[in-house]
């Protein structure tokens, strides 16, 4: 019989389609049972309805199924409340400020733009380039 670090373990090589980021650090395993050689995980879906329900239900399973011990998996789909939702979003911004926009940065931005092609954009910004 696994142990439940052996079972998060392979949990976290489960990949969110659409965050690209392992199920467990995004803290969609809610609960993890074993009964025997039987695995009960319950994951919770961002959204209700999440179109890729099926796709992580099926990864979550391949990921438990050929673990040492393991007759059957049940995969429990749920869905996240709204703080647990602002928690996840929380998690998911950057904590760094971009160094363009940097208080106290010196870099600047400059933009050579036309709503025509051929009126010589390109010539513009290499000219500033090299005069800068």
């Amino acid at each position: 019989m696994p142990s439940r670090e052996q079972v998060m373990e392979r949990l976290a090589t489960v990949i969110d389609p659409e965050l690209h980021l392992p199920i467990t650090e995004l803290g969609m395993v809610e609960d993890v049972q074993i009964q025997g050689g039987k695995v009960i995980c319950a994951v919770l879906l961002t959204v209700n309805g999440c179109p890729l329900q099926d796709r992580i239900e099926r990864d979550v399973t391949a990921a438990l199924s050929d673990l040492s011990g393991i007759e059957s998996v049940e995969v429990r789909l749920g869905v996240m409340t709204p703080e647990q939702r602002e928690q996840l979003a929380q998690r998911l911004r950057p904590t760094h400020k971009s160094s363009v926009t940097a208080e106290g940065s010196k870099i600047r931005v400059i933009i050579c733009g036309s709503g025509k092609g051929g009126v010589g954009k390109s010539t513009v910004t290499v000219n500033l380039a090299a005069a800068l």
